[in-house]
């Protein structure tokens, strides 16, 4: 309840009807967007290599960088080029990183299940307060700025220095029930919020840790780079959504990281709502479980050495593709999955084809993760060395 406004998200709200129709929303508008997913994908790409080529062969830790992308990739989805400017998306970025982090502390988590120890003084409960605080501030701004650029509220004209806004094929223009053709039709204004919020941090956060995976696991494993780099140079322009069956090399590496470091390592609480069992045992009514996604992927009877980072066991006939579940499954996956995975593929497709990936001075990252809401790899540096143009 201190993140999701009493309830109101997708992720942590109960299974009422507004909850079915919040959903239902934006997994339409997410749907009706798909069309302008890959010029947006490969226009953001490019700015993000932008940026890492500025850096030059000089060491950076890329998590921020590939954060701030992810950040826009989603508000270019909702908003169209009328996007916040530069410096206060790159802020808000940060808040989320920063948000998510405090979160999954421990002294924060048990104030869910203990409230009354929010009465005691708690800095980490401060701190998450002033954060989503930021986070409701910077979306509100958003929506209002949106909505009175609406036809609607400019009665039609677009004198007095309005504009249409949002463009009909954004997330948001569906979700304020602008797109005639969208369905779920208007969410009520907390739901509209939270269902913002929920699309920016589930687009960000967790998409920019699997993309810094699968870097560190690509500096492990240099060969692999080789082979991906040429089978990047055997294909006819820079990778787009559509590619994944054209470049299947990269879209294993994909699979893979998502499979041995999904972004969240345990999937979102689930209530069961009648007696019932699983896997032989009693579930009660009411009881609450935690899917265990990174032990799941990693079960022994299901992959071949668990534990190591092999693209290629997707790529042999008979791989277990359908145990793959980073984005758990039922009414309560993950919607923007199809997205999550389209910017991996792209962003990783188009760094593997301008850079080689190389240590930084600390010597290759560690693959252990940190623990947390989402599952990141540990701090590291890297050299982005640019390649010849394909």
């Amino acid at each position: 309840s201190l993140v999701s406004q009493g309830g109101w998200d997708l992720a942590l709200g109960g299974p009422c009807p507004g909850w079915r129709q919040q959903r239902g929303a934006v997994r339409g508008a997410l749907a009706r967007a798909g069309g302008r997913l890959g010029p947006l994908l490969w226009l953001q790409g490019q700015e993000l290599c932008e940026e890492l080529r500025s850096h030059g062969e000089a060491p950076l830790d890329p998590f921020e960088v590939f954060t701030f992308h992810t950040c826009s990739t989603i508000a270019r989805l909702l908003f169209g080029d009328l996007v916040p400017p530069p410096g206060e998306l790159r802020a808000f970025s940060r808040c989320l990183g920063e948000l998510l982090q405090v979160w999954g502390h421990s002294s924060v988590q048990a104030l869910d299940l203990l409230p009354p120890l929010r009465a005691l003084p708690n800095p980490g409960l401060r701190k998450l307060l002033r954060l989503v605080q930021h986070r409701d501030t910077f979306v509100e701004a958003q929506i209002r700025r949106h909505q009175v650029g609406s036809p609607r509220e400019l009665g039609g004209s677009q004198g007095s220095g309005g504009c249409s806004s949002p463009p009909p094929d954004t997330v948001l223009a569906a979700l304020l029930g602008h797109d005639p053709g969208a369905r779920g039709g208007p969410l009520s204004p907390p739901r509209l919020h939270m269902a913002l919020v929920d699309l920016f941090i589930g687009g960000t956060e967790t998409t920019a840790a699997a993309l810094g995976w699968a870097v560190a696991f690509l500096l492990h494993r240099p060969e692999l780079q080789a082979r991906l780099r040429a089978e990047l140079e055997g294909a006819q322009g820079p990778p787009g959504p559509g590619d994944m069956g054209r470049l299947p090399l990269l879209q294993a590496t994909v699979s893979e990281t998502l499979r041995l470091r999904p972004p969240a390592p345990l999937a979102l609480p689930h209530c069961a709502l009648r007696h019932t069992s699983l896997g032989g045992l009693p579930v009660v009514a009411g009881t609450v479980l935690v899917p265990n996604l990174l032990a799941a992927q990693q079960d022994p009877d299901i992959w071949q050495h668990p534990e190591a980072f092999l693209p290629e066991r997707f790529l042999a006939p008979g791989a277990p593709s359908r145990s793959l579940l980073p984005f758990g499954c039922g009414a309560r996956s993950c919607p923007g999955e199809g997205l999550a995975r389209a910017e991996l593929f792209v962003f990783l497709g188009l760094i593997l084809r301008e850079f080689r990936l190389e240590p930084g001075p600390g010597g290759l990252p560690g693959l252990r993760g940190s623990p947390g809401t989402v599952l990141r790899c540990p701090p590291f540096r890297l050299r982005m060395v640019p390649c010849q143009p394909p």
